[in-house]
């Protein structure tokens, strides 16, 4: 059995697969430290229900990732770098193009970073094309979201993708309805130079499709948000080392802006402690380092707490966390509160998280909670509706038995999220569009057949 607690487990079978791709038998090289074989031989038996399949031969791979990357405080960043792990452990060679903001002026970047592009400087994205070209790679991964890359709408980004010459898999980390024809523009030009898109969640494809002109050919992935597999200790031990013991602990995590809606989960609180006298409100991570005015927007949350007198009852937790402290906080809360105001928002890192740890989650219906939050997974609550909040919480400490069922649910979808499996979708991608790019170089390509268990 799976425990979703331990770290270092690979879920090889039994798992839902989005598409069912065909491969033939591969033979795939897991490290053992993962407390596997060395050697794992996968088969398809046909059925998509069971199969989780790789595609391609002996696994030999060196790939880039680009995108922002840790210690840039950014939720991308911070994605990129549980990407790479993930695939390290599938034995990919993962190198890293660090997409510098400029916030901090002496970035020290890990190891793995072997290229820096200068956010605003056009010739560093022409010259990084030109980097992996001569190193020679066998496929990019970026990692795309508007404000990361310089230009208008990120434009810059097309200069690198006119000039590479190995295969491209994009992921689309935001997908909006473009507010201007530049916005769209680029977007198009992003997607028609990549070999391959992923998206977060199936409302984001159906926003693609619906406001931009797709070459019908492209392919395009759904594969969530991947949750980290990280052993914290009980709940209980947490609860007491974090002082929360005996309270209804509910959580908001992750870097702090104006659109989080922080100050609707704090005027909920009026009501909540009416009917939960033990609840409390921890409001976890430090303000995003691109909002301008941090200390302005900080002192605004906190003199409304004053306000409302809750100083008792409302903990800031003003700080940047580890990942390890990260699933410490949602391990031990009670539920995740993500009161956010932007309903076009197509992923979540603190969603998919709740969700991979199986905590109850109550949110606005922003896209991507509507979608993942969906069949019992959680409760949805009204926007910008400090009451809507109340009762949903409320509801949930009343009824013991309805957190059981959410908590229940919300677990068996979450483990789906774990990246043990979501980075073995994304070598299966990478194997296949790698092959493919190999034989159109030739002028030819062969279909994939399927190899049958007997």
């Amino acid at each position: 059995m799976f425990y979703p607690h331990h770290s270092e487990d690979l879920v090889l079978c039994a798992l839902n697969t989005e598409k069912f791709i065909k491969a033939p038998l591969l033979t795939l090289r897991v490290k053992k430290r993962l407390g596997l074989s060395s050697l794992i031989k996968f088969k398809l038996t046909g059925n998509r229900d069971t199969d989780l399949i790789a595609y391609g031969g002996d696994l030999n791979m060196h790939i880039c990732i680009l995108s922002t990357y840790t210690p840039e405080k950014c939720g991308i960043a911070e994605y990129s770098s549980e990407l790479a792990r993930a695939l390290t452990k599938l034995g990919v060679d993962v190198s890293i193009i660090a997409v510098n903001q400029g916030i901090e002026r002496r970035m020290r970047y890990p190891e793995e970073v072997e290229f820096v592009i200068r956010r605003n400087k056009l010739n560093d994205y022409v010259e990084a094309a030109r980097y992996v070209n001569t190193v020679n790679f066998d496929a990019v991964m970026i990692q795309h979201e508007y404000g990361i890359f310089g230009g208008k709408w990120g434009s810059y980004l097309i200069e690198f993708l006119n000039e590479v010459d190995v295969p491209v898999i994009t992921t689309l980390h935001t997908v909006i309805n473009p507010p201007d024809d530049i916005a769209k523009r680029v977007t198009e030009q992003v997607m028609k130079l990549s070999n391959a898109i992923t998206v977060m969640s199936r409302n984001s494809l159906n926003l693609l499709m619906k406001y931009y002109n797709i070459d019908g050919r492209k392919r395009i992935h759904v594969i969530p948000h991947g949750v980290r597999s990280i052993y914290v200790g009980d709940r209980d031990s947490l609860r007491r080392k974090l002082g929360i013991s005996g309270k209804f602990a509910i959580l908001t995590i992750g870097l702090l802006s104006p659109d989080k809606g922080i100050e609707y989960g704090i005027r909920a609180m009026k009501d909540i402690i009416k009917y939960v006298d033990n609840a409390i409100y921890m409001v976890v991570g430090e303000v995003h380092p691109k909002l301008r005015m941090k200390r302005v927007y900080r002192k605004k949350l906190r003199k409304l707490v004053s306000k409302l007198g809750l100083e008792d009852k409302v903990i800031f937790v003003d700080r940047f966390l580890t990942k390890e402290d990260y699933v410490k906080y949602i391990v031990a809360c009670d539920v995740v509160l993500l009161p956010y105001v932007n309903e076009i928002q197509v992923s979540s890192g603190a969603l998919s998280y709740a969700l991979g740890y199986g905590k109850v989650t109550v949110s606005t219906p922003f896209i991507y909670a509507r979608e993942m939050l969906a069949n019992g997974r959680g409760l949805l609550c009204k926007f910008k509706d400090p009451k809507s909040i109340a009762n949903a919480i409320v509801s949930i400490a009343m009824n013991p038995e309805l957190r059981k069922k959410i908590e229940a649910n919300a677990l068996r979808y979450g483990l789906k999220l774990r990246w043990e499996y979501v980075s073995l979708r994304f070598l299966n991608l990478l194997a296949s569009v790698v092959e493919e790019h190999k034989y159109k170089e030739v002028g030819e390509y062969v279909a994939p057949t399927y190899t049958k268990v007997s």
